[in-house]
């Protein structure tokens, strides 16, 4: 039992959650219409929450909350899973406002109900899981072989709630050793040539074994830049998409006519309080590196006083503190509308809708000095939005720039147009944790 925990803990909390999903379902059912109607309202009720159900898994989904590296502590646990239950409420409230007569069924105080049984059984139920694994120490033992002190070490011991144990650190491959720890997998940085029979006994012994590079990027989702080979470097920039990119400019250029239509009265009320609130332009404009270093000039809408960069252009480290941010700007920066303006950049084919973010030419000057590999990032198109924006803080070093690079890399890497559409879905789940 021990075993599938480890290997299938975050399926067990989907099962848990569809388990409390339904349960919470029979028990609004019971509780509105007794027991005499109760075959009768599962019936009427049954498919249209079904869909809410599988709606409300997929925004927990969104909201990390199938993932260990994300809700460290009760605190973030907390405000993730409030978030994403109102977020769900809210949608299928527009659910059944608009499909209600399809369903023949628009349960409002049903609803309110079913969604706060589920959100307190469920709530306690991945607590009471939470504390168990901690308890009873529910980790898969994992033993490390490397020459060296591998980031691979830190990254894990800086996030001890992803369900690795280290049992081991050491630079000798020993098969007998391996053998009596018994860990559930073996992660070494180089295989010899005299070691792959004993890693096929290894493995013969039900014992897993990885690359370094390759355990780093599975379990943490990035590429660890500071160990990839130039053969892999190779193989990045020959990875030919012709299908994927032409899907995504399709995909690009009919969202962003829909998104410019449909924000368009988003435009004014924000043209109108950036103009009462601090003088100059509406719009704020400057150049950016996209797609094989190509320049462009992104637009945003201006959330900074006109003399703000007289000086020139520097990172920030906290929006809130900097004098330099008008106050409408500040609000705008936090919820991302200043960002609109680039739907523009994406119809006009400069960026897309999902990539690494482009940076200003000065910061790239300076980052490709200091950060090994850092043009690889402009071998595709930039985006508004990437998988380092929603995995990573915003980024005012170079340390964070190397960081979230690290990101980049793994989408340049797996990207397919599903990735794309999840990445958007983090996003707007992104935009609702501030």
């Amino acid at each position: 039992m021990k075993d599938l925990l480890i290997q299938f803990k975050m399926f067990f909390i989907f099962i848990i959650d569809l388990v409390a999903a339904f349960g919470a379902l029979f028990l609004m059912i019971f509780l509105r219409y007794g027991k005499d109607n109760f075959n009768l309202e599962i019936k009427a009720h049954i498919i249209p929450f079904s869909i809410i159900i599988l709606l409300f898994i997929l925004i927990f989904y969104i909201f990390n909350l199938y993932s260990f590296r994300f809700n460290k502590n009760i605190t973030e646990f907390t405000n993730s899973f409030t978030k994403s239950l109102i977020i769900s409420f809210s949608i299928s409230v527009l659910i059944f406002y608009i499909f209600g007569g399809f369903f023949k069924l628009t349960p409002k105080t049903n609803l309110i109900i079913f969604t706060g049984i589920f959100g307190i059984i469920d709530f306690y139920l991945r607590i009471l899981i939470k504390r168990y694994f901690i308890k009873k120490r529910i980790d898969r033992k994992i033993i490390i072989i490397s020459e060296k002190k591998d980031i691979l070490i830190e990254e894990l011991d800086q996030n001890q709630n992803i369900g690795y144990e280290i049992i081991k650190e050491t630079n000798n491959f020993n098969l007998n050793e391996i053998i009596n720890f018994s860990p559930d997998a073996i992660v070494t940085n180089t295989i010899k040539g005299e070691e792959f029979d004993k890693i096929y006994t290894i493995i013969k012994k039900g014992i897993s074994v990885y690359t370094i590079n390759n355990f780093y990027e599975e379990t943490f989702q990035k590429v660890p830049i500071e160990k990839i080979g130039k053969e892999e470097i190779v193989d990045y920039l020959s990875k030919n998409k012709t299908i994927f990119n032409f899907t995504k400019r399709i995909l690009d250029i009919i969202l962003s006519l829909m998104l410019i239509i449909v924000l368009s009265p988003i435009f004014i009320v924000i043209t109108i309080l950036i103009k009462l609130t601090s003088k100059g332009p509406i719009l704020f404009n400057h150049k950016r590196i996209s797609l094989n270093d190509t320049e462009f000039i992104i637009y945003k809408f201006r959330s900074m006083y006109v003399d703000s960069e007289k000086n020139g252009a520097v990172w920030t480290e906290d929006d809130e503190k900097d004098p330099r941010i008008t106050p409408i700007g500040r609000f705008i920066r936090k919820t991302h509308l200043d960002e609109i303006p680039q739907l523009i950049s994406i119809l006009k084919g400069d960026i897309s809708f999902v990539g690494p973010r482009p940076e200003r030419p000065e910061f790239v000057s300076k980052l490709k000095k200091d950060i090994l590999y850092y043009d690889l990032r402009h071998s595709i198109k930039a985006g508004l939005t990437g998988w380092a924006q929603v995995n990573y803080k915003y980024g005012s070093s170079v340390d964070d720039a190397k960081e979230k690079l690290k990101y980049d890399f793994y989408y340049i890497k797996n990207r397919t147009i599903f990735f794309d559409i999840l990445i958007i879905l983090k996003t707007i789940a992104k935009i609702f944790t501030y």
